[in-house]
């Protein structure tokens, strides 16, 4: 008897606070996603050409996965999501890296993680958003990148040796790199 009331009043005790707790955590993301959205929302383009169109998708979708991003003044949008350790990457340092590299509509076209295998380059031999957003981050670090076409594969898109399409042209893109390490020549 002594074991059932107390196991009530402990239900009792937590249910009263669970909830509590919980919309104060729902408020404080609903406040930050507000803040998040104000801001890239003064980021909208109001051209209507194909780099306006493609600026808008790549903020709408930053809005709607509630990404944290900023507007870098090359054009492309990134979140650092772990700054890593040590000195910032530069150019030429070779590095190897996980990503996944998906469409606006959020369809992957490359995961190297689902391949079993980091891609190796040497900062400045990729695509111009990879060159300039890496020379962001430190060894360790993970990133988000969202590019409009000129910064990825512009107007030839990415065609596989075989002769495949995997980015068609004129494609805005969002990458997530991370595991990156630097190499030694």
């Amino acid at each position: 008897m002594i074991k059932t009331i107390f196991h009530c009043c402990l239900l009792l005790f937590l249910c009263s606070c669970g909830p509590a707790q919980e919309s104060t955590e729902t408020e404080r993301d609903a406040s930050q996603r507000s803040a998040i959205e104000e801001r890239l929302i003064a980021e909208l383009s109001p051209s209507d050409d194909m780099a306006g169109r493609q600026r808008n998708a790549i903020i709408n979708r930053a809005i709607d996965r509630n990404y944290d991003v900023y507007a870098a003044p090359e054009g492309y949008f990134y979140e650092i999501l772990d700054t890593g350790e040590y000195n910032r990457l530069m150019e030429g340092d070779i590095v190897s890296v996980h990503y996944v590299g998906t469409f606006l509509d959020g369809q992957e076209f490359d995961n190297s993680k689902r391949r079993g295998d980091k891609l190796r380059f040497r900062i400045g031999d990729l695509i111009p958003a990879w060159n300039i957003a890496l020379q962001r981050v430190r060894p360790g670090a993970r990133l988000r990148i969202l590019t409009p076409s000129e910064l990825a594969y512009g107007t030839e898109g990415l065609v596989a040796p075989n002769g495949d399409t995997l980015v068609p042209a004129d494609a805005p893109l969002e990458f997530l790199i991370e595991e990156i390490t630097i190499l030694e020549e």
